[in-house]
């Protein structure tokens, strides 16, 4: 029998943000997601899935973007108003999953096996394809296609992406959008949201990964040997990843349900062991170079002393340091457990701490300079896997 087991995140306390953690064998993954105003964040709880015994998952992050996507969409039943863009970055999350789980299905239906447990979503939006995402309410996978995901399987010859970006527009269509006012800016979406989400499967010893992303929320591998290491690039004209730190550069793409939008694709082998890392920009877009995110994952997991503490101390540090809502879904994979993950990252880690200390400088001069030549010893290694072209498609 083949098991799919899918990790979902329930929203914590206003303000407490939210911590899982999940392992298996050859599997281990955490997630955090935290708010920057009470009750107020957009960002989708943080995607992890894992398929057993089929050895493949997801991870992934979506960052509703509240300036675009600011306007009021949908009330839920305690009188909460939300606003376009947490509804689209939940929305997406829904439609991330779902395609997964689809491809799934389309397994069982050709080896002859089943798929066994669900998931408990989050916050009480209905979703388009009947799910819902409501207060532990169980996402069952043995449920039978709908007729729209019937002709789904049946074109499955069709590329990922393609598939994939046809899922989010149905679902971002099934919200309406309200009256455009002459008076609101070019600038407004609907439903906008940022995606970043890595598909795995490993095989041996390499995991193949199909990195999905729009906007500037990033996916990652991190290995001993290599480093934190870009999968994607930021749809901004500018980039430079120090320089986007220093300007936040307007996206040049991002999903949503009233303008076209593309799913970027990266396709690479990554030697096991490794960790996937999926980020929304509240996480490495508050740092002071993009070498102190790598900084920041590592010195949290050299004082943990399991999965748990690492999602917590992970929390804790980003609250320290951002000033947005921040979310994280990572996966480790191909280490037998976690004592194995933190000791094979204890010299990178001390190695990384001696070579980028921070540095508080009263000179703004004195601070460029810094970073700069920060960037310029760390930037090889960093962009090495990245994608060739920063446009989508």
């Amino acid at each position: 029998m083949t098991e799919i087991r899918v990790r979902g995140v329930a929203a914590g306390a206003p303000g407490a943000g939210t911590i899982w953690h999940y392992r298996d064998e050859g599997v281990m993954a955490v997630g955090v997601w935290t708010e920057r105003l009470d009750g107020r964040g957009e960002d989708a709880e943080p995607l992890f899935a894992h398929r057993v015994p089929a050895a493949e998952g997801i991870v992934g992050v979506f960052d509703g973007l509240g300036g675009s996507g600011a306007g009021a969409a949908c009330e839920l039943r305690d009188g909460t108003r939300r606003s376009g863009a947490w509804v689209g970055a939940r929305l997406v999350r829904s439609g991330v999953l779902s395609w997964f789980l689809d491809a799934a299905a389309r397994t069982t239906s050709t080896d002859g096996t089943a798929l066994s447990d669900g998931t408990a979503l989050s916050d009480g939006t209905a979703l388009s394809d009947g799910t819902a995402l409501s207060d532990g309410t169980a996402l069952s996978d043995g449920e039978a296609l709908s007729d729209r995901e019937a002709r789904e399987a049946a074109a499955a010859g069709a590329k990922p992406t393609e598939a994939l970006r046809t899922r989010l527009v149905e679902v971002l269509a099934d919200v309406p959008a309200p009256p455009r006012s002459k008076i609101v800016s070019r600038m407004r979406r609907w439903l906008p949201t940022t995606m970043a989400a890595a598909h795995y499967r490993l095989g041996g010893e390499q995991a193949e990964c199909r990195v999905l992303w729009a906007g500037d929320s990033r996916a990652y591998a991190l290995s001993r040997g290599g480093g934190l290491q870009a999968l994607t690039r930021d749809h901004t004209d500018e980039t430079d990843s120090l320089q986007q730190l220093v300007q936040d550069p307007p996206m040049t793409n991002v999903i949503c349900a009233d303008q076209e939008f593309t799913i970027a694709e990266h396709v690479l082998l990554l030697p096991l062991p490794c960790v996937l890392v999926c980020a929304t920009d509240g996480f490495f877009g508050y740092v002071e170079t993009p070498a102190h995110f790598e900084c920041h994952l590592l010195s949290t997991l050299r004082a943990a002393a399991d999965e748990r503490e690492w999602a917590e101390r992970l929390a804790r540090q980003v609250s320290g340091y951002t000033g947005d809502d921040a979310s994280l879904s990572l996966a480790a994979l191909g280490y037998a457990g976690f004592a194995e993950l933190r000791e094979s990252f204890a010299a990178r880690s001390q190695e990384m701490e001696a070579r980028y200390p921070l540095v508080r400088a009263a000179e703004d001069g004195v601070d460029r300079e810094w970073r700069a030549r920060t960037w310029e010893d760390y930037r090889p290694g960093y962009e090495r896997l990245m994608p060739a072209t920063a446009e989508p498609g």
